[in-house]
């Protein structure tokens, strides 16, 4: 009897503290790209794409980079930053909040021509790890560029018009490669 209380009692402290853990996280992630390059929430536990978030995060603490929000248009004529003001949330928060999914095995990433794919105003970005890594290897910052690229279409930019080599053209001229 003494045991599977004691079993239940280190149960119970290991539920605490992976809460308490998860609660100080979120605190710490008050929008800053410092919190940020520690740990991303919402990444999927990919190595490859919490580097580039990472790195895409530092990109944003650039305040030219985040003039790239004023530069395009949702669908109802707002612009990214506009939408970003609405939510209450700079580029590095919104970052934060987005969810990164495996796209693997999914119709969306069969062209190996598509890294990552999310619909304009969803919060979930569908990373192609495969065809991604190849990419984060060979040039980190473009990894990143196409990080932020995807958030542009998660806060509401379609695609075709602009073209997505136009988009991607116009991350690098705010932010860098």
């Amino acid at each position: 009897m003494v045991d599977r209380d004691e079993n239940a009692r280190h149960s119970r402290f290991g539920t605490v503290l992976m809460l308490a853990l998860i609660l100080k996280a979120e605190e710490s992630f008050a929008g800053d790209a410092a919190g940020l390059a520690a740990v991303a929430p919402g990444i999927f536990p990919n190595p490859v794409v919490a580097e580039a978030v990472r790195l895409a995060a530092i990109k944003l603490s650039n305040p030219a980079c985040r003039e790239v929000f004023s530069d395009f248009y949702d669908a109802a004529g707002h612009t990214l930053q506009q939408n970003l003001d609405l939510l209450e949330r700079s580029g590095i928060g919104y970052l934060q909040w987005t969810l990164f999914y495996e796209g693997y095995g999914k119709s969306v990433c069969d062209s190996r021509k598509i890294l990552a794919s999310t619909t304009p105003g969803s919060r979930v970005v569908f990373v192609c790890t495969p065809q991604f890594a190849v990419v984060q290897h060979r040039d980190p910052g473009l990894a990143a560029v196409l990080i932020i690229h995807e958030e542009l279409h998660s806060l509401g930019l379609g695609e075709n018009p602009p073209q997505s080599r136009v988009i991607t053209a116009q991350v690098i001229a705010r932010c860098g490669k």
